[in-house]
């Protein structure tokens, strides 16, 4: 019985020194590892990415003659996710659908999405604020259609990757 007691406190004995031993019985803080696809951001805090059609030559079929996707990391939690479509001219309908995405380690994976549209104008544009967790890579990714007279044309976007602290 004696014995059975002895090999008891040392086995608590042994317990509490590992619990106490730092970062080996608490969970060490680690950063997770960089998205292997895609870009991360040079500025931590934020991403827009901005296209531009320069190819005057397609003028006259494509509509949308700009397409932006943005993210901002807002400290407190909180990301503002962004996004717009303008064309060369009025159209009948045209959306920005606004994808935010974190890294899982593997791929990119959809949280959540904000479309911003319009009917009868040049442009859309809008801006969401979405509560995320710390310690994750996140961007955006974006789809911008317009319409108009029996035509279509279609674009996509991708922000650079932002750490969120």
């Amino acid at each position: 019985m004696k014995k059975r007691s002895q090999i008891l406190v040392a086995l608590l004995s042994l317990m509490i020194f590992l619990v106490c031993l730092p970062g080996v019985g608490a969970a060490a803080q680690l950063t997770p590892s960089p998205p292997t696809e895609g870009k991360v951001s040079s500025d931590p805090h934020s991403s827009i990415v901005v296209n531009i059609h320069t190819d005057t030559s397609t003028q006259g079929i494509s509509l949308i003659k700009q397409w932006t996707c943005g993210i901002a990391d807002n400290a407190n939690g909180t990301v503002t996710i962004m996004g717009d479509t303008t064309t060369y001219g009025t159209v009948e309908y045209l959306d920005a659908i606004i994808y935010l995405q974190r890294w899982n380690g593997i791929s990119w994976v959809d949280v959540t999405s904000r479309p911003y549209s319009a009917s009868s104008y040049f442009y859309t544009r809008g801006s969401s604020i979405i509560s995320v967790t710390r310690g994750n890579y996140y961007r955006t990714r974006g789809i911008h259609n317009a319409h108009n007279a029996g035509n279509y044309d279609a674009q996509s976007s991708v922000s650079n990757a932002i750490l969120v602290q």
